[in-house]
């Protein structure tokens, strides 16, 4: 009986054994890949590797197919700050020792390393704002060994996109002038190629900013002193960063302000002064309304508030003048009171022309309240007992001199003379020299009068400031 029940423990030991080894047999690719796993969380990579290598190879086609995810929970793991960036990137180098390709380990190890490259840069940033030099000296040894995981491009465009962030943060007033700058030499610090470059126009750019936003609060302070010609002209002229929304909608609201008090006050102050009978501040007020206002403000009524006909004639004459219509050049304008009635003739003519003998000239009067044409000549002297010195109308020669006389209508050749080689003229008959040299005296008596070379003259783009400030001799 005992050698039975001997035999039926023996049975039952050896079933037993047979069991336990079946069941390790069975549980060991699990245990084996297990440890694969808990390895790699250790950031062990040797261990790791030694597991992997247990497995044959459809174990290791399994572990393969969960790398994805695992690496997945470790970069979640090390975004919540459970894990540090040194035992991530441990796990991720672990599993790059047992994975087929290394497409799974460096897309992880890339995104964390980029994390973590701009978080360091944060870090130094904060420490520079706030001249914590220690910190910021202490983090430098950290920034470059995350430096090493990254190529040159991914770290640029980080940079890039660090400064994108810190400049639109200085566009809305997160980030001060100061703050910006810094951000910029940390990247100079750092990069060597487009984040470079990139860092030197981001600083540039927020130089202009401080410089346009302290122009806005000059213009505020213009805005009360009733500057509003500035305010315009500013406000219209001014570049803002096109990402300034903020800045950009203040200086469209400051110029539209602007715009409608000081059309108001223009127009009252235009006739405080036309009252006043100020006319060079009237010319100057129209002048800066023109540019600033167009036909907002009516300006041609001052004329007849102010301004004398024969003005007023010249002014509309010359508002609508084309020198191209000439045949010859016509740059500037010149008044003179040929016959002293106290209306100035009009003189068009080169300003090339000012040193020579005589000066090509159209010239004009007032004919009632009309700009009126006398013609063209070659004025060599102009007069101020009603006649004009001119080149003779039948050419000129050696000398030739006529003496035009104006009648307050119309201009009339008289006298003429001329000497041709070793031959006189006058009045286009053959004299000698002695009755030449009796009617050149007789015209050049008017010479001495005025000249065109020492007038007072004026561009055309200023003529009509120049009419209506002109006051006769």
């Amino acid at each position: 009986m005992k050698n039975g029940w001997k035999k039926l423990w023996i049975i039952s030991l050896v079933i037993i054994l047979i069991e336990i080894v079946g069941a390790v047999v069975v549980m060991l690719p699990f245990y084996t890949r297990n440890m694969v796993f808990v390895n790699i969380d250790k950031g062990d990579a040797a261990k790791t590797d030694g597991y992997f290598n247990m497995l044959n190879e459809s174990g290791q086609e399994k572990v393969n197919s969960y790398l994805d995810d695992f690496a997945a929970t470790i970069c979640q793991r090390y975004i919540d700050e459970k894990n540090t960036y040194e035992e991530t990137m441990a796990s991720l180098d672990a599993i790059k020792e047992v994975e087929k390709d290394n497409n799974v380990s460096e897309r992880y190890i890339k995104d964390v390393a980029s994390n973590e490259f701009v978080k360091v840069l944060n870090e130094i940033y904060d420490a520079d704002l706030s001249r914590d030099t220690n910190k910021s000296y202490n983090l430098q040894p950290k920034l470059e060994l995350v430096k090493q995981r990254l190529d040159n491009d991914t770290r640029e465009k980080l940079m890039i996109t660090f400064l994108n962030k810190k400049y639109m943060d200085f566009l809305n007033g997160a980030v001060t002038g100061e703050g910006i700058n810094e951000a910029c030499t940390l990247v100079m610090d750092n990069a060597y190629y487009d984040a470079y470059d990139y860092a030197k126009v981001i600083a540039s750019n927020a130089g202009c900013v401080v410089m346009y936003r302290s122009m806005y609060t000059k213009l505020q302070e213009d805005m009360t002193a009733g500057n509003y010609f500035e305010v315009l002209d500013i406000s219209s002229n001014i570049t803002v960063d096109k990402w300034d929304n903020v800045y950009r909608q203040m200086f469209d609201d400051i110029y539209t302000q602007a715009y409608d008090e000081g059309l108001e006050y223009y127009k009252n102050e235009l006739d405080k002064l036309v009252a006043s009978n100020d006319k060079k501040a009237v010319v100057e007020l129209i002048d800066k309304i023109e540019i600033y206002y167009g036909d907002a403000i009516d300006t041609n009524s001052v004329g007849n508030k102010l301004f004398e006909q024969w003005q007023q004639a010249y002014i509309d004459y010359m508002e609508t003048f084309d020198p191209q219509t000439l045949s010859h050049t016509v740059n500037t304008v010149l008044l003179y009171d040929i016959n002293d009635d106290d209306v100035p003739e009009m003189f068009l003519f080169d300003i090339a022309d000012i040193d020579k003998q005589y000066i090509g000239c159209e010239v004009y009067n007032v004919s009632g309240s009309k700009c009126k044409d006398l013609g063209y000549y070659n004025v060599i002297n102009i007069c101020d007992d009603g006649y004009l010195i001119t080149l003779p109308s039948s050419g000129g020669g050696d000398e030739a001199y006529a003496l035009t006389s104006y009648d307050g209508s119309k201009l009339t050749e008289g006298d003429n003379c001329k000497k041709v080689g070793e031959n006189y003229y006058i009045n286009g008959t053959e004299v000698g020299e002695p009755d030449f040299l009796s009617v050149r005296t007789g015209i050049l008596g008017h010479a001495s009068a005025y000249t065109i070379s020492n007038s007072k003259n004026a561009s055309l783009e200023e003529a009509i400031d120049y009419i209506m400030l002109f006051e006769n001799k």
